[in-house]
């Protein structure tokens, strides 16, 4: 939705109905009701950010059926460039919206705090006795990697983020 709407910006569009087939998304950018994802609420902050540019901007829930159309354009994504036709054009997005912290300096810290044992797992493949506490730490490391000896966060697209 983002570059969706900064694209319809650099166009100089002053007025905008945007037709969305997610109820909770139209809801959350009219400001009904609230984000709890942390890096959800970036994306939805830019998101409103943007849309506040517009003289006017219409925000209207529709049916999946009413935007078939529409989400299979959004999926040209995933196809090859050499399959699209003639005249269409598509803009990749290889930056991520907004910048992530980096996590770093894990050999020079000799206490115990949150990244202990995502550090432990991701290096050594260790983990605690807590059956519940493996879950929670196998499912939070997949976003980490450790690189010379430092912690670092993984990007949307993979790439280590950088401090």
């Amino acid at each position: 939705m983002i570059i969706r709407l900064r694209l319809i910006k650099s166009l100089e569009v002053e007025e905008l109905l945007v037709r969305g087939d997610s109820k909770l998304v139209i809801d959350q950018i009219r400001g009904y009701c609230g984000v709890k994802n942390k890096t959800l609420m970036k994306y939805h902050a830019k998101a409103v950010e943007i849309s506040q540019n517009f003289k006017r901007i219409i925000l209207e829930h529709i049916s999946w059926a009413e935007n078939e159309k529409e989400d299979r354009l959004s999926k040209l994504a995933t196809t090859y460039y050499s399959e699209l036709l003639e005249g269409v054009y598509v803009e990749v997005c290889d930056q991520p919206t907004y910048k992530e912290e980096v996590i770093k300096n894990i050999t020079s810290s000799d206490t115990t705090d949150w990244r202990t044992p995502i550090i432990e797992y991701v290096a050594n493949e260790k983990l605690a006795n807590d059956n519940l506490e493996e879950k929670k730490v196998q499912n939070r490391s997949f976003k980490y990697q450790i690189y010379q000896g430092e912690l670092y966060r993984k990007s949307w697209d993979g790439s280590l983020l950088t401090p």
